[in-house]
């Protein structure tokens, strides 16, 4: 398992700090943060809970967090570059 972290530019900054299991190929836990601003505030903690055991491929995780911003407003970023940001971390590997 790893330990990863990377930084993220999107409209806002995007932290991310996941841990990965290469031999399944799914996050094991992640913690997001950075600059931007989330209503409700705690969509966040659901994106992040969502996320826990997902493929880190960009399909399944793009869909994990389209699903979690439903009916919450995000600004400073979106699904997409947040599954950026997450996938850059998983390369780094």
């Amino acid at each position: 398992m790893k330990e990863l972290s990377c930084v993220y530019k999107s409209g806002k900054l995007l932290k991310i700090r996941l841990s990965y299991d290469e031999e399944e190929n799914r996050i094991r836990s992640i913690f997001i943060t950075g600059d931007f601003f989330l209503y409700p505030e705690r969509t966040l903690e659901r994106i992040e809970s969502n996320l826990i055991g997902v493929i880190a491929r960009e399909g399944s995780i793009l869909t994990a967090v389209a699903q979690s911003l439903e009916g919450s407003q995000p600004f400073g970023f979106d699904a997409r570059s947040l599954t950026e940001a997450i996938l850059l971390c998983v390369k780094q590997c």
